[in-house]
């Protein structure tokens, strides 16, 4: 079994079982294994997905106090009776699955998850009568059967008649008590009796004591109350047995069903506390890839502070077969294998991914060698240990496999761990395999960077702070700054410089090259990271600069809205004026002409201002700024404009125009007093139809103007052109209401009925 500890799998399914309720999940969770089916794959994806836009969407789904109660089923199941505390427990179990099966009903029948839920068994009648006899303290209900109701109200008479004896007995004989309080001895009321009078009133004794000065006494008087107390105490447990041994009796019946339950319960659990993990890291579930090909954008490694966590993009995409990282010592080019291979082996087993996107193919395995795998019991070198590692890879690998090797054939001579090196990745690349490789090796960059099937990238270094900034760079080489590196933890400059000269010796120019583009590269990289947080301080301060148009726009839209509420209310108060006048003018016959014909004046409110752009033209109404006169623009010439003032025409510059907003205003209608009758039908028969379209424009401007309610054209059949272009014409004429065709005493499809607006 493959537990993948280098790839830290185990570190997160730890993480995971803290979100899971049940014992028996959280021991699923950290005991899963991979499956490498697609069909379990796919399985595990779609059920935390479904559960994760669960709680994404605000509902709660509980898995807290639900326990196994297999125990106690395989008791029933063997007929050895229950307790009460056990039943108790049994009905809480039932509960919460009848809870959980009806939340599920509510969502939808093609969730995966649903099946988990629909398969539940709940048995209603069981249950009821458990509810019936057990209290919530697991004690058995006194009242729940006819015959322990009897029995337990006569021994409470019974009782009730024992102690009022014993108390009389007390008051008579005090003198001859130890103590005037009731003790109990095997069930049985006694009296501590001074043992000079022990005997005085016959009974029986049970001890003495402590003292040894009195002796525990039941005097006759009560023997026969504590005969009937304790028969009816023995008839009260004979009761309830009975009842537990049916109670457990009927349980018997359900126990494989409910152990079913239990283990869908797990299972469900299982899901759900995955879920729970990637909701709570604004985690996201990957998609399956249909080849060979992975991609994880800004994803981060789970286990790193989210604090200090930087997320990279990862990608292997065609024509490449396989990745190289290289870079610096402690760079995290290792951070950067285990986290492609967490991301990949977490996908199969359904947990969700901190990433933005994830594309997952699907392989038949994941063979990994990372770290120090040196056996002392074994009696193996650092470097025999990592080969015969690799070794047990290429022999189980296939063209559907992804293998991870972290410093590809370490421990040895380097001239011959290249060479070694380069015969593993000829050996990967026949099989077909993908993957992805470390190395310090320049051999290997620069076999990597003639070859086109694979994709070499590096993790980038910070050559000023001498730090790694832990960025993952695509087509990209680097170099293992370990002149540099070590310079900060050796105070003798003397062996840095040694070393430095040692090393310029054997460099060639193609590693000269590789070095010097590896810090192009770095830098490259540094300048990126700056113009990103440029362009994050650019966003912040698009944001507040939108946030204060929209301000601006919104206390625009109140001072307009207020001025046109003024300029409105003062039309109103100004036409109400008006018709105040008329009225006290009433008994003039010439004012009484003019107030019916305001009457029929429709003084509409101003609608709106029409805010113009700043750009001149003419016919606009401008402000000359120079001496504030109002125009027109009648003339443009380059930057040259000729205003009409009040008939003077001004020359001046367009610099010096303020363009004035237009005051948009509805027309006044004005209806004219009516003057004379107008018939209520126009026949155009045998009228050509732009004649037509002319008086019947003429002919129902005069019928609206005069207050009817409904006129008839009379067009004809004929062809039906001339009914078709009236009709058109009524369309576009908005006093209209509707029209129709009249009925048979009208004339039928030959007239048309027009109905005007109220």
């Amino acid at each position: 079994m493959n537990d993948y500890r280098s790839l830290d799998l185990p570190f997160i399914k730890s993480k995971i079982a803290e979100y899971a309720s049940i014992l028996e999940a959280k021991e699923q969770i950290l005991d899963q294994e991979i499956i490498y089916n697609p069909l379990v794959i796919k399985s595990n994806i779609t059920e935390t997905k479904e559960a994760l836009n669960i709680l994404k969407d605000d509902y709660v789904i509980s898995f807290d106090g639900i326990n196994n109660v297999n125990e106690y089923l395989d008791k029933a199941e063997k007929n050895i009776t229950l307790n009460g505390a056990e039943l108790l427990k049994i009905l809480v179990f039932h509960n919460h699955c009848s809870r959980l099966k009806k939340q599920f009903t509510n969502f939808n029948k093609e969730l995966n998850i649903r099946d988990y839920t629909d398969s539940i068994y709940l048995d209603t009648d069981v249950f009821n009568k458990i509810e019936n006899c057990i209290d919530n303290n697991g004690e058995i209900k006194l009242d729940c059967t006819d015959e322990l109701r009897r029995v337990c109200k006569e021994l409470e008479n019974a009782e009730k008649s024992l102690y009022s004896r014993a108390y009389q007995f007390v008051d008579k004989h005090m003198a001859s008590l130890q103590e005037p309080s009731l003790f109990e001895r095997n069930n049985r009321v006694v009296l501590l009796i001074k043992n000079s009078d022990k005997n005085k009133y016959g009974g029986y004794a049970y001890g003495t004591s402590s003292s040894g000065l009195a002796s525990y006494v039941e005097p006759s008087p009560l023997v026969e109350l504590n005969n009937r107390r304790m028969q009816l105490l023995q008839a009260k447990e004979d009761e309830i047995s009975r009842i537990l041994k049916h109670l457990t009796y009927v349980v018997s019946g359900i126990c494989s069903f409910y152990r079913k339950n239990f283990d869908s319960l797990v299972k469900l659990n299982v899901v759900f506390a995955k879920a729970s993990y990637g909701y709570a890291h604004n985690g996201i579930m990957a998609e399956i890839s249909s080849d060979r090909y992975f991609e994880y954008t800004d994803i981060c490694h789970p286990l790193i502070d989210e604090k200090k966590v930087i997320s990279n993009s990862y990608r292997l995409y065609s024509p490449y077969k396989g990745i190289v990282i290289s870079g610096s010592n402690t760079g995290g080019k290792t951070v950067s294998l285990k986290l492609i291979g967490l991301a990949t082996v977490c996908t199969y087993l359904g947990i969700p991914l901190i990433a933005s996107k994830a594309i997952v193919p699907i392989y038949d395995d994941v063979l990994v060698d990372i770290d120090d795998n040196q056996s002392i019991q074994d009696s193996l070198s650092t470097f025999s240990s990592h080969i015969t590692n690799i070794n047990n890879i290429l022999s189980k690998a296939t063209d559907k496999s992804l293998i991870l090797i972290d410093e590809l054939v370490s421990g040895t001579d380097p001239k011959q761990a290249q060479a070694i090196s380069l015969a593993i990745i000829d050996k990967i690349k026949e099989i077909g395999s993908s993957f992805v490789i470390t190395t310090h090796y320049d051999e290997i960059k620069n076999y990597s960077y003639d070859d086109d099937t694979i994709l070499l990238s590096a993790v980038s270094f910070n050559m000023e702070t001498l730090t790694p900034t832990y960025h993952y760079l695509e087509n990209a080489v680097g170099s293992s700054n370990a002149l540099e590196i070590a310079s900060r933890y050796i105070s003798d400059e003397s062996i840095i410089e040694k070393a430095r000269y040692y090393l310029d010796l054997k460099q060639t120019k193609e590693d000269e090259l590789i070095n010097k583009l590896a810090k192009q590269i770095e830098e490259t990289s540094l300048e990126k990271e700056r113009l990103d947080n440029l362009q994050e301080e650019n966003r912040v301060l698009k944001e507040e600069l939108n946030s204060k148009i929209k301000s601006f726009d919104s206390e625009k839209a109140i001072l307009r809205e207020n001025y046109l509420k003024e300029l409105n209310d003062f039309i109103d108060n100004e036409k109400k004026k008006t018709v105040s006048r008329l009225q006290s003018l009433h008994s003039s016959k010439e004012v009484n002409k003019i107030e019916e014909i305001v009457k029929d004046v429709e003084i509409k409110p101003i609608k709106e201002i029409v805010q113009e752009d700043e750009t001149i033209e003419i016919g606009d109404n401008v402000r000359i700024n120079d001496n504030e006169q109002i125009g027109v623009v009648t003339e443009i010439r380059n930057n040259n404009v000729v205003v009409n003032v009040r008939g003077i025409s001004v020359k001046t510059k367009i610099s010096d125009l303020k363009k004035m907003p237009k005051i948009k205003v509805e027309k006044t209608k004005i209806i004219k007093p009516k003057v004379a009758r107008v018939s209520n039908e126009l026949n155009l028969v045998g009228q050509r139809v732009e004649d037509g379209l002319v008086l019947m424009d003429e002919y129902l401007d005069k019928a609206n103007a005069s207050r009817l309610s409904s006129v008839k054209i009379i067009h004809g059949i004929g062809t039906g052109t001339l009914r078709t272009a009236l009709r058109e014409r009524m369309k576009k004429i908005k006093y209209i209401d509707k029209y129709h065709d009249g009925d048979f005493y009208d004339g039928g499809s030959a007239v048309t009925i027009v109905e005007f607006k109220k």
